[in-house]
């Protein structure tokens, strides 16, 4: 019997939709409670650089979050007793570093202060990391900040999409960046973009973050979302499950020093199962892009949404901008008396029953991520999309071949020591 064959495999079931009328959020029907994980705050809009690929709307737009929605988000947070024991805050959208150090010196204290000791509180921040300099790395020293770098590898695949609004590469001043980081002592992880032209070069790809010294990288693609209407991956399928085997060999030869996201998240799934939380009476795997609040980002001007962070701001014909309310004028959990949230609610609802009615890697998804069956799709009430084959099913299937591979020999000497003996 194959590895494969003793995971217990989610039974496909029977669909049922669910009218939005019908649906109701009641915070006591949640077992364990909800808690907000990440709180993702968008200081700008503003992007110093125009990458091809991006999704984000109005990245020209100078705007500011003031330390007001700073705190109110916070105090939002505590009010609706969405704040557990631990909170992460992701400084994300448009590109943080474009809003000075001496801003996040009052906002990163401002949140700890309005959440109290009992709330642990940590900061990320996603960067470009053109802007990283002796005063930045002060600043992610001081208040302990994770750091991601926004980076493609090589410069030849990086220049390719990632451009200064004059249309020239940016390799250099991220480079640069890499090594301000690394001369602060500060460690960082990578998120790369995957796109068409990099699944042909998973080598070069590696040896580019081994010789940065760079341990950690995620693997994203240029996603089809917003503005970004198609993906290069789209046609390539066969292609990037060659590219994710060959990431798993050299995660394998380098002895750990080279680790991937998505691979080390299927390795920890096939370990150990995914947590479930209780809903309606049953048990759920736990998706914290399924679940109302586990993920809240707020814009800069206070306006917030829950469930995909990419979805806020976006333009849907039957969900508007997908904005729920304001931290201004309400908490978040006021805005689940809103009909917008209800049929958002609904909508990814049956989007997770379509799921689990279809799919044999549920147990280990919990039902995918809503912005992407949105625009992979054209609603958020859809099953499978390339993001979870990318994201989670090649990784995941590749890991267990790979387990299954090296299980044989030994499984085939037992066997003959085995018939030895009898």
């Amino acid at each position: 019997m194959s590895i494969a064959s003793n995971i217990q495999w989610v039974p496909r079931r029977t669909l049922r939709t669910v009218p939005s009328a019908m649906v109701r959020f009641d915070f006591a029907d949640f077992s364990p409670a909800i808690r907000t994980r990440l709180l993702i705050l968008q200081p700008t809009p503003f992007c110093n650089l125009d990458c091809d690929y991006c999704y984000l709307p109005h990245r020209d737009s100078k705007a500011r979050m003031s330390l007001e929605t700073v705190c109110l988000a916070a105090r939002r947070l505590a009010d609706d007793d969405l704040a557990g024991p631990e909170l992460t805050v992701v400084w994300h959208a448009g590109e943080p570093l474009v809003v000075p150090p001496s801003f996040y010196d009052e906002a990163i204290p401002l949140v700890s202060e309005v959440l109290g000791g009992a709330c642990a509180v940590s900061h990320s921040i996603q960067t470009n990391a053109t802007l990283v300099d002796d005063a930045w790395c002060r600043l992610f020293k001081r208040h302990g900040v994770r750091i991601g770098v926004s980076v493609d590898g090589p410069a030849w695949l990086h220049d390719l999409h990632r451009h200064t609004r004059r249309g020239q590469g940016t390799h250099q001043r991220v480079l640069q960046g890499m090594a301000r980081l690394r001369e602060h002592g500060i460690p960082y992880h990578a998120i790369a973009v995957v796109t068409g032209e990099t699944l042909d070069h998973a080598d070069a790809f590696c040896d580019f973050f081994l010789e940065q010294e760079v341990h950690e990288v995620g693997c994203n693609f240029d996603e089809a979302e917003g503005l970004n209407d198609r993906s290069s991956l789209a046609d390539h399928e066969p292609a990037h499950a060659r590219f994710v085997s060959r990431l798993l060999e050299r995660h394998i030869q380098s002895g750990g020093h080279l680790n991937f996201r998505e691979l080390d998240m299927a390795m920890h799934l096939i370990a150990e199962p995914l947590a479930t939380y209780r809903w309606q009476g049953r048990e759920w795997p736990d998706n914290a892009q399924t679940i109302p609040f586990t993920l809240i980002s707020v814009a800069y001007n206070g306006d917030f949404s829950t469930f995909s962070p990419e979805l806020l701001g976006q333009h849907s014909v039957e969900f508007g901008d997908f904005v729920l309310g304001n931290v201004h004028r309400a908490s978040f959990l006021e805005s689940t008396a809103g009909q917008r949230f209800l049929d958002l609610w609904a909508a990814i609802r049956r989007g997770t029953g379509v799921c689990e009615a279809s799919c044999a890697h549920f147990g280990f998804c919990g039902g995918g991520a809503p912005a992407n069956k949105l625009y992979e799709n054209g609603s958020l009430a859809s099953g499978e999309t390339l993001y979870c084959r990318t994201m989670l099913k090649r990784p995941f299937d590749a890991v267990l071949a790979r387990l299954e591979r090296d299980a044989a020999p030994r499984s085939r000497h037992g066997n003959a020591a085995t018939t030895e003996t009898e």
